[in-house]
């Protein structure tokens, strides 16, 4: 997978595969922006420092939590809120924050960029295509209900049938972001987040000659 920028100058990718995996995407990510680096002292985006969501993960709250269920669900309960995620009708966690991010320093510094939100390092504060954005809200989706389902079964002596309908979401205690986007996008077909023939769309390739 390599990310470009398609014909209408937006941030697009050239194919997926059966195999492919959220690594592959934010490793796509990470070459697509070394080899055009964003300007962010000049960024009109500025995420981090306005009244924006800052979404957690699970992933990236069980890491600053050291993998500790006590200590995740005392970060959930001390530092996150539920906002509704209105694009997939669930209610996710999100930073309890006025502005600023919690975590970024005066000179605009994350302090926990190693571990930061899955939705940090899918965003690029550049045009966007359509579909580009799909594989985004998809893998975002899916790991922040993770965390949704995982609270849940920290606080619940849950039966068995019940925990099983929770783990059919594959980044249910995953330890890193590297599923498979197969897995991501058969779950978001169960929850009603993609039709088969948008699924389609995602595997059509684009030549890298744009």
């Amino acid at each position: 997978m390599k990310l470009l920028f398609d014909g209408e100058g937006k941030v697009n990718y050239d194919k997926i595969a059966k195999n492919t995996t959220v690594k592959d995407v934010l490793d796509a990510i990470d070459i697509f922006l070394n080899n055009n680096p964003l300007d962010c002292n000049g960024c009109e985006e500025s995420c981090c420092k306005k009244s924006w969501s800052v979404e957690m993960d699970n992933v990236c709250v069980n890491k600053l939590s050291k993998w500790d269920n006590e200590a995740a669900s005392n970060f959930v309960q001390e530092k996150l809120v539920k906002k509704r995620n209105y694009y997939r009708d669930f209610d996710q966690y999100v930073l309890d924050k006025k502005t600023d991010c919690n975590f970024i320093t005066e000179t605009n510094l994350c302090t926990i960029y190693g571990e930061r939100p899955v939705i940090c390092r899918l965003y690029i504060c550049s045009a966007r295509s359509y579909r580009y954005n799909v594989i985004r809200e998809l893998i975002g989706s899916t790991y922040l209900k993770a965390l949704v389902l995982e609270e849940k079964m920290r606080k619940n002596d849950f039966p068995e049938q019940t925990i099983d309908k929770y783990k059919r979401n594959p980044a249910v205690f995953a330890k890193e972001y590297n599923i498979l986007l197969e897995e991501i996008f058969d779950y978001a077909e169960d929850e009603g987040w993609l039709y088969s023939d948008e699924r389609d769309e995602l595997y059509e390739e684009i030549p890298l000659n744009l």
